[in-house]
């Protein structure tokens, strides 16, 4: 008899780690690889990421159970209308990235009535060097997953059961609320740093200032090197990234006025009355919350959050995955 398949399409840092990670332990399935680059889909292969790979994306398609999308987002609604004709009724679509509620809409728009369909984003802190494809990516990780309106409460367990099976722990948590969330910690970040990066680049003293930009100004630009899918990204969730741009248009105008208050008289750090000065409070708490924040994400334990809904009892994943169906206790997602 042969194996059930897991297709995973998308072969960079997010898909080969998806890989290796489903094989740190023996399972009775063969993961199919597919990138659009051949370089790509070889490197995974090397790693030994997939047990094989197909240039032909339908043929990386046969017979899989669970397909995981590992595509950016730009790139995803394309790619849901080619595959929309080969999704089989049992087959769960799992697609990955950092904004929910688009690619739910894609899919609504794209995949067949009977496709199964969940989308997920596994939350890499990103806190230490830069991330390679290892199998201990997703280790611990928070794992935020939503499902379509139609998508049968089983499909929502073998996601979740996916989801544990590469060390990561199940956050059910609504499309729309994550997305807005992920505006203030992901987009927004992203989005300063870019015009922090070009006001920089288009002023006079650029010539002199390049050559004295070190960590500092290397850590807040970090935007990437396409600007194509964050293009897309931020484009997508709009809304809520305006909104919290002018949350922080409000708070620079608030740290703008401490550094025009008057300047200590009762000493460094004090301001009149021997109160602390607002700009040194500010610092304080600023570095205070960083430090309590690092420290959990370095360890990934958030004792202040909430517990993620209870994984199904039993084998979960394996035993759907052995069976070949969608059986088995639920995983409710969170509404």
């Amino acid at each position: 008899m042969a194996k059930p398949i897991i297709t995973i399409i998308g072969l960079g840092l997010t898909g080969s780690s998806m890989g290796l990670a489903l094989q740190r332990e023996e399972g009775n399935f063969e993961i199919v690889g597919h990138d659009k680059s051949p370089e790509v889909a070889q490197t995974a292969r090397k790693l030994g990421a997939v047990q094989r790979t197909e240039w032909n994306l339908y043929k990386a398609m046969e017979r899989a159970e669970l397909i995981v999308v590992a595509a950016p987002l730009d790139e995803q609604a394309e790619l849901f209308k080619l595959i929309a004709e080969e999704i089989q009724p049992r087959t769960l679509v799992f697609a990955l990235g950092s904004l929910m509620q688009p690619a739910l809409e894609a899919a609504a728009r794209h995949l067949p009535g009977h496709a199964h369909f969940v989308a997920g984003h596994p939350v890499v802190t990103g806190v230490g060097a830069r991330p390679e494809p290892h199998a201990d990516l997703f280790k611990k990780a928070t794992f935020a997953l939503d499902a379509g309106l139609h998508t049968d409460p089983a499909a929502i367990q073998l996601a979740g059961d996916f989801v544990e099976r590469v060390g990561a722990t199940p956050l059910f948590i609504d499309a729309q609320e994550h997305d807005g969330i992920s505006a203030g910690v992901e987009q927004l970040p992203l989005l300063m740093g870019a015009a922090l990066m070009a006001l920089s680049a288009r002023g006079a003293g650029w010539r002199e200032a390049r050559r004295l930009a070190g960590r500092p100004f290397a850590g807040a630009t970090a935007i990437g090197e396409n600007a194509g899918p964050l293009y897309t990204a931020l484009r997508a969730n709009r809304q809520n990234l305006i909104f919290r741009l002018r949350q922080m248009q409000q708070e620079l105008a608030a740290w703008a006025a401490m550094l025009e208050a008057e300047t200590e008289e009762n000493g460094p750090g004090e301001a009149a009355e021997g109160q602390p000065h607002p700009l040194l409070a500010a610092l304080e708490e600023a570095v205070a919350a960083h430090t309590q924040w690092e420290g959990q994400a370095l360890i990934k334990s958030w004792s202040d959050a909430p517990a993620s809904q209870p994984s199904g009892e039993g084998p979960g994943f394996l035993r759907q995955m052995f069976l070949g169906n969608l059986g088995g206790k639920r995983h409710e997602p969170r509404r």
